[in-house]
């Protein structure tokens, strides 16, 4: 699995849903629409079709866009699919690539995608003969593949997978659990050497192997992130300062209470990032909803609105705790360290210790076993002190009288 392959597949769709309101069609005419492709019949121009039962028995000699609740497509499609519905099952033949959105998607026996498959779904499965051309990208919760894939499979199937995502998505490759795929191999056929055969894949949980460990590759990994680290935080201190120092006084005033706060709010943003995902699910069923109503340009909009709102908010919750807040909790540790080092308040010396202060924390991340404990413990201080300061300018100070209107208030009426 690819770094931040759970964030680049659905940000595909969404640029596929936006993309379909400005495309122009191929052909002088109009993209053919309607929800069936009757058997024999031939389209050579693009189609959208939108309805509770889509099928496609012809040929289509073009791109198809499809939205519907239960999807079927038996004839041939020279060209791309982009599919969204609930349940979909290909046993025909596509020459280009098929971008599935769905609940499960089937793919039959003898079924042929010449290209790629992106797919986002609960289950896939695939024939036996079935062939998928190029690559396999998929998202999902259960699948059963028993065709052919031409060259490789990036997935993220099941729930360890999807675990091991999330924590990659947040930098925490120590915590992510090693899987092994066992995959028979392929029978001595003349067209064996052009395809895998996947069939009945099992996942494991495999032990640990004595490999050499490469120093070069971890010098170039501990480089590169210390480099992003370093950009971030000689920015931060350029440009919101004030804000920064801001954000860290509870962390100076009460380490050990905003530590506390912070881990307890780095639990909640995990939870937060499932909640978005249960969001993503409940918005999809909405839409089909929608389509089986017969709304599909509203099904379509929310759609485009909602995913676009979600995967804002979870790229900036994803910037904040990867990046924001050791920014904040760096800052404010090295520049403490500093002042009481040099008896020295100046600009310069705080761009010299955020220099400083980037470095001894990426070695110290970068210690094997434990360096996720430094990693944990410096994001959750900077996620308290953030959090306990920005409920702190939410508090309005309480308005105080004049101390002569109090004076007056006490003293009783009659006497002097």
């Amino acid at each position: 699995m690819k770094h931040f392959f759970i964030i680049r597949l659905p940000a595909l769709f969404l640029v596929l849903f936006m993309a379909l309101g400005i495309t122009t069609p191929a052909g002088a005419q109009g993209p053919i629409t309607g929800d069936t492709i009757p058997a024999g019949s031939v389209i050579n121009h693009d189609v959208i079709l939108v309805g509770q039962n889509v099928t496609i028995d012809g040929t289509v000699n073009g791109n198809a866009f499809i939205l519907g609740n239960q999807v079927t497509i038996n004839g041939k499609v020279d060209g791309s699919i982009v599919l969204i519905g609930q349940n979909a099952g290909i046993s025909g033949e596509i020459s280009g690539t098929v971008y599935a959105l769905g609940l499960t998607l089937d793919l039959a026996p003898h079924a042929s995608i010449q290209r790629d498959l992106y797919i986002v779904t609960i289950s896939l499965t695939s024939g036996d003969q079935s062939v998928i051309g190029r690559d396999l990208y998929a998202i999902g919760l259960d699948s059963g593949l028993n065709g052919r894939v031409g060259r490789d499979l990036h997935t993220v199937i099941g729930p360890i997978q999807l675990y091991n995502g999330l924590m990659t998505l947040l930098g925490y490759d120590e915590l992510t659990l090693k899987l092994h795929i066992e995959i028979p191999q392929p029978s001595t056929t003349p067209n064996s050497r052009l395809f895998t055969t996947v069939h009945n894949a099992r996942m494991q949980i495999a032990a640990p192997t004595q490999v050499p460990f490469d120093w070069g590759q971890w010098a170039l990994n501990l480089l590169r992130y210390w480099a992003v680290l370093l950009v971030f935080s000689v920015l931060a201190v350029w440009l919101i300062r004030k804000t920064l120092e801001r954000s860290g006084e509870p962390l100076l005033a009460h380490p050990w209470r905003t530590l506390g706060i912070g881990l307890l709010a780095l639990v909640i943003a995990l939870a937060l990032i499932g909640v978005a995902l249960l969001l993503a699910v409940i918005t999809f069923a909405i839409g089909l909803g929608l389509n089986f109503l017969g709304l599909w340009q509203l099904s379509l909009a929310l759609w485009i609105a909602a995913y676009s709102c979600l995967a804002l908010a979870l790229a900036v919750l994803w910037f904040f705790i990867v990046y924001g807040t050791k920014v904040i909790a760096i800052y404010i540790f090295s520049t403490w360290v500093f002042r009481i080092l040099f008896h020295n308040d100046a600009v310069w010396l705080k761009f010299l210790a955020v220099l400083a202060g980037t470095l001894v924390f990426v070695l110290l991340r970068a210690i094997p076993y434990v360096g996720w404990v430094f990693d944990v413990l410096v994001t959750a201080a900077g996620m308290g002190s953030a959090w306990i300061s920005i409920r702190g300018m939410k508090k309005k100070p309480e308005q105080v009288a004049p101390i002569n209107t109090i004076i007056k208030a006490v003293k009783k009426p009659g006497k002097k």
